[in-house]
Protein backbone atom coordinates (compact mmCIF):
# COMPACT_ATOMS: atom_id res chain seq x y z
CA UNK A 1 0.00 0.00 0.00
CA UNK A 2 1.35 3.42 -0.91
CA UNK A 3 1.96 5.95 1.87
CA UNK A 4 -0.85 8.48 2.42
CA UNK A 5 1.13 11.47 1.14
CA UNK A 6 1.56 9.84 -2.29
CA UNK A 7 5.28 9.15 -2.07
CA UNK A 8 6.54 5.77 -3.14
CA UNK A 9 8.80 4.11 -0.58
CA UNK A 10 11.28 1.26 -0.98
CA UNK A 11 8.84 -1.43 0.14
CA UNK A 12 6.33 -0.39 -2.53
CA UNK A 13 9.08 -0.37 -5.18
CA UNK A 14 10.14 -3.87 -4.17
CA UNK A 15 6.54 -5.10 -4.31
CA UNK A 16 6.23 -3.43 -7.75
CA UNK A 17 9.40 -5.19 -8.92
CA UNK A 18 8.11 -8.54 -7.66
CA UNK A 19 4.72 -8.02 -9.33
CA UNK A 20 2.80 -8.06 -6.04
CA UNK A 21 0.89 -4.78 -6.40
CA UNK A 22 -2.78 -4.61 -7.37
CA UNK A 23 -3.45 -2.92 -10.75
CA UNK A 24 -4.48 0.49 -9.35
CA UNK A 25 -1.37 0.77 -7.14
CA UNK A 26 0.76 -0.47 -10.02
CA UNK A 27 -0.55 2.38 -12.20
CA UNK A 28 0.23 4.91 -9.44
CA UNK A 29 3.80 3.59 -9.15
CA UNK A 30 4.29 3.68 -12.93
CA UNK A 31 3.04 7.29 -13.03
CA UNK A 32 5.40 8.23 -10.20
CA UNK A 33 8.27 6.48 -12.02
CA UNK A 34 7.61 8.52 -15.17
CA UNK A 35 7.73 11.73 -13.14
CA UNK A 36 10.76 11.00 -10.94
CA UNK A 37 14.28 10.15 -12.05
CA UNK A 38 15.16 9.40 -8.42
CA UNK A 39 12.54 6.64 -8.32
CA UNK A 40 13.80 5.32 -11.66
CA UNK A 41 17.32 5.17 -10.23
CA UNK A 42 16.10 3.38 -7.10
CA UNK A 43 14.17 0.90 -9.22
CA UNK A 44 17.26 0.26 -11.38
CA UNK A 45 19.31 -0.41 -8.23
CA UNK A 46 16.64 -2.79 -6.90
CA UNK A 47 16.46 -4.59 -10.26
CA UNK A 48 20.22 -5.03 -10.23
CA UNK A 49 20.16 -6.37 -6.67
CA UNK A 50 17.22 -8.65 -7.51
CA UNK A 51 19.08 -10.06 -10.53
CA UNK A 52 22.32 -10.53 -8.57
CA UNK A 53 20.57 -12.24 -5.67
CA UNK A 54 18.52 -14.50 -7.93
CA UNK A 55 21.74 -15.66 -9.65
CA UNK A 56 23.45 -16.32 -6.31
CA UNK A 57 23.96 -20.01 -5.61
CA UNK A 58 25.09 -21.16 -2.20
CA UNK A 59 27.63 -23.98 -2.18
CA UNK A 60 26.22 -27.39 -1.43
CA UNK A 61 27.58 -28.94 1.73
CA UNK A 62 30.37 -31.38 1.05
CA UNK A 63 30.31 -35.04 2.05
CA UNK A 64 32.61 -34.30 4.99
CA UNK A 65 29.99 -32.14 6.72
CA UNK A 66 27.38 -34.83 7.21
CA UNK A 67 27.09 -37.78 9.53
CA UNK A 68 27.49 -40.16 6.60
CA UNK A 69 30.68 -38.30 5.57
CA UNK A 70 32.21 -39.01 8.98
CA UNK A 71 31.16 -42.67 8.85
CA UNK A 72 32.50 -42.96 5.31
CA UNK A 73 35.84 -41.39 6.28
CA UNK A 74 36.37 -43.47 9.40
CA UNK A 75 34.83 -46.83 8.55
CA UNK A 76 33.54 -47.50 5.05
CA UNK A 77 36.48 -46.19 3.04
CA UNK A 78 39.23 -47.95 5.07
CA UNK A 79 37.24 -51.19 5.09
CA UNK A 80 36.75 -50.92 1.33
CA UNK A 81 40.49 -50.51 0.78
CA UNK A 82 41.23 -53.48 3.07
CA UNK A 83 38.77 -55.74 1.23
CA UNK A 84 40.05 -54.58 -2.15
CA UNK A 85 43.69 -55.18 -1.19
CA UNK A 86 43.02 -58.62 0.29
CA UNK A 87 40.87 -59.64 -2.68
CA UNK A 88 43.46 -58.51 -5.23
CA UNK A 89 46.25 -60.29 -3.29
CA UNK A 90 44.27 -63.56 -3.21
CA UNK A 91 43.33 -63.27 -6.90
CA UNK A 92 46.93 -62.45 -7.85
CA UNK A 93 48.37 -65.36 -5.84
CA UNK A 94 45.88 -67.78 -7.41
CA UNK A 95 46.61 -66.43 -10.90
CA UNK A 96 50.36 -66.79 -10.39
CA UNK A 97 49.91 -70.34 -9.12
CA UNK A 98 47.72 -71.20 -12.14
CA UNK A 99 50.18 -69.54 -14.48
CA UNK A 100 53.21 -71.49 -13.29
CA UNK A 101 51.39 -74.79 -12.88
CA UNK A 102 49.83 -74.71 -16.35
CA UNK A 103 51.12 -77.05 -19.05
CA UNK A 104 51.47 -74.16 -21.57
CA UNK A 105 54.68 -73.75 -23.55
CA UNK A 106 57.31 -71.38 -22.12
CA UNK A 107 57.05 -69.14 -25.20
CA UNK A 108 53.32 -68.61 -24.54
CA UNK A 109 54.05 -67.83 -20.90
CA UNK A 110 56.70 -65.26 -21.86
CA UNK A 111 54.37 -63.59 -24.39
CA UNK A 112 51.56 -63.41 -21.88
CA UNK A 113 53.93 -62.04 -19.25
CA UNK A 114 55.18 -59.35 -21.64
CA UNK A 115 51.63 -58.22 -22.43
CA UNK A 116 50.65 -58.16 -18.76
CA UNK A 117 53.76 -56.27 -17.68
CA UNK A 118 53.33 -53.79 -20.55
CA UNK A 119 49.72 -53.04 -19.61
CA UNK A 120 50.66 -52.59 -15.96
CA UNK A 121 53.54 -50.24 -16.83
CA UNK A 122 51.37 -48.14 -19.15
CA UNK A 123 48.66 -47.88 -16.52
CA UNK A 124 51.20 -46.90 -13.85
CA UNK A 125 52.71 -44.16 -16.04
CA UNK A 126 49.27 -42.73 -16.87
CA UNK A 127 48.34 -42.67 -13.17
CA UNK A 128 51.68 -41.07 -12.29
CA UNK A 129 51.33 -38.39 -14.99
CA UNK A 130 47.77 -37.53 -13.93
CA UNK A 131 48.89 -37.26 -10.30
CA UNK A 132 51.75 -34.90 -11.23
CA UNK A 133 49.33 -32.74 -13.26
CA UNK A 134 46.87 -32.71 -10.40
CA UNK A 135 49.54 -31.39 -8.00
CA UNK A 136 50.08 -28.24 -10.09
CA UNK A 137 46.50 -27.78 -11.32
CA UNK A 138 45.35 -24.29 -10.27
CA UNK A 139 41.68 -25.30 -10.52
CA UNK A 140 41.77 -28.46 -8.40
CA UNK A 141 40.01 -26.84 -5.43
CA UNK A 142 37.23 -25.25 -7.49
CA UNK A 143 33.83 -26.77 -6.81
CA UNK A 144 31.07 -26.77 -9.41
Amino acid sequence: MTPPDGEIDEAVLMRYLDGELPPEERRKVEAALEASTDLQRQLAVFRSMHRDLSELRLPTPGPNRSVWGAVNRRLARPMGWIFLTVGVAIWLAYSVWLYFSSPAAPLQKMGTSAIGIGVILLLATVIHDRYREWLVDPYRDVER
